[in-house]
């Protein structure tokens, strides 16, 4: 996969200013998940990591955020990046990442975020970096499933696949919606994901839940990893979640166009009469609520 690396020359403040730490920030914007790119970048100028030297990389296949981008914006450099058919554009973003390492690890820290990111509040150093002495990476656990016992976490369980987690191991179940830490833990964790990907493709396989998987198996046994608590982020609808930094755009939603619209697999975007239709009844259950909120006071990392 070639790509073409775009505006290079880096903001001087974002790698001159010893006082501060310099963090990339990885963002994949290609196909119609374009329209995320604004909400994402002003709520993260707004209350992502403040007193740091941020400066974003974002892959694209957009011409339009492209040219926007080199007339306008200092702290962002754009990749053009072609949209891969799903799933392979998020089984292989660890290859998309790898591609631009000379720009990566100009960097002491580097964060990938999902496209459908929001931050709602002050994200401070404290709260993302690992800079406890034994930290080199920050996860986040799955908001849906940490209060599961570990033998119903959604790892992947097919033996053949270089993501295979047997029964009765593991501890935590992580998201792949944030990665990220020390830039060299970081591009480590990259390669290894993504030769295990890789390895599986040679084989016909793709792991269960793609990048999500190979990432918990990455992660199995690890204790240089700072753990986001369980209620850091929230889903759209998950009002309830009053202590949440971030939160992740319902993506179904029909001011999106819908899942299925997102990712290339129909042209037509759900209307807001069907979207309402097949949303109507769904509610979190009270009892999965308490589960959450139990679990959430005895997380421990």
């Amino acid at each position: 996969m070639k790509i073409t690396e775009l505006n290079m020359s880096l903001s001087t403040s974002a790698l001159s200013n010893n006082s501060k730490p310099s963090v990339a920030i990885l963002y994949i914007a290609t196909g119609r998940y374009t329209v995320f790119w604004d909400y994402f970048y002003q709520s993260a100028e707004k209350y992502l990591l403040p007193n740091c030297n941020k400066h974003y990389i974002l892959f694209t296949d957009s011409d339009v955020l492209i040219d926007s981008i080199n007339s306008k914006s200092s702290n962002i450099t754009a990749v053009k990046q072609e949209a891969l058919n799903w799933p392979y554009i998020t089984l292989l973003r660890y290859e998309i990442f790898l591609n631009s390492r000379a720009l990566i690890e100009r960097f002491d820290y580097t964060f990938f975020f999902n496209g459908n990111t929001e931050f709602l509040k002050t994200v401070t150093q404290q709260d993302l970096l690992p800079l406890d002495s034994k930290e080199n990476l920050t996860f986040y656990l799955q908001p849906h499933v940490f209060h599961r016992r570990r033998n119903k976490y959604p790892y992947d369980r097919n033996s053949k696949s270089s993501a295979y987690i047997p029964y009765n191991q593991g501890k935590y179940y992580f998201a792949g919606g944030i990665v990220g830490g020390k830039t060299e833990a970081f591009l480590s964790l990259s390669e290894e994901l993504n030769n295990n990907a890789l390895i599986d493709l040679e084989k016909d396989i793709i792991a269960l839940w793609h990048d999500e998987s190979h990432l918990n198996k990455f992660a199995l046994g690890r204790e240089d990893i700072k753990v986001l608590p369980p209620y850091f982020t929230r889903g759209e609808r998950e009002y309830w979640k009053k202590t949440s930094k971030l939160m992740f755009s319902d993506k179904s939603h029909y001011r999106f166009g819908g899942h299925a619209y997102l990712r290339g697999e129909t042209d037509e975007k759900i209307t807001q009469a069907e979207w309402n239709k097949k949303n109507a009844r769904r509610r979190r259950k009270f009892k999965f609520r308490v589960k959450q909120y139990i679990s959430s006071l005895f997380f421990r990392q």
